[in-house]
């Protein structure tokens, strides 16, 4: 995982997702497990870029970008922070690790241990499929 990523905790994800900030920051977050995983139930409001396709998807044009994806991404060191989170770690790890090569330093978090952690201890309410 990036130096420079801040870690948030379930009760953090959870102000995150019904609030959309944190510590007074507009918040995106990004679930980076598959679109199958993704479609079986995520963080309410979160949006799905695979790990795979993270390093190709931060070199589209932000146009581009929400052509594929369906949201913007904010843009590296905006005032938005990007929350990412997998199942467990492993790939939101890779995920701050390419966000941070691409100049995300000061608004990049993760959620860490993930949806392992979320699935079993959120509420109904708090969780989404599609």
């Amino acid at each position: 995982m990036s130096a420079n990523t801040k870690q948030l905790s379930l009760k953090d994800i959870l102000s995150i997702s019904q609030s959309g900030v944190f510590e007074k920051r507009p918040m995106t977050i990004v679930d980076v497990r598959s679109p199958d995983e993704f479609s079986a139930g995520h963080v309410k409001n979160a949006h799905n870029v695979p790990v795979q396709e993270l390093q190709g998807a931060l070199e589209l044009s932000p146009k581009e970008f929400e052509k594929k994806y369906g949201f913007k991404l904010p843009a590296n060191n905006d005032k938005t922070g990007v929350a990412v989170y997998c199942m467990s770690g492993k790939r939101a790890g890779m995920a701050t690790n390419y966000l941070a090569d691409a100049k995300y330093l000061d608004n990049l978090y993760a959620y860490l241990p993930g949806w392992s952690e979320f699935s079993r201890e959120a509420t109904a309410a708090d969780k989404a499929t599609n």
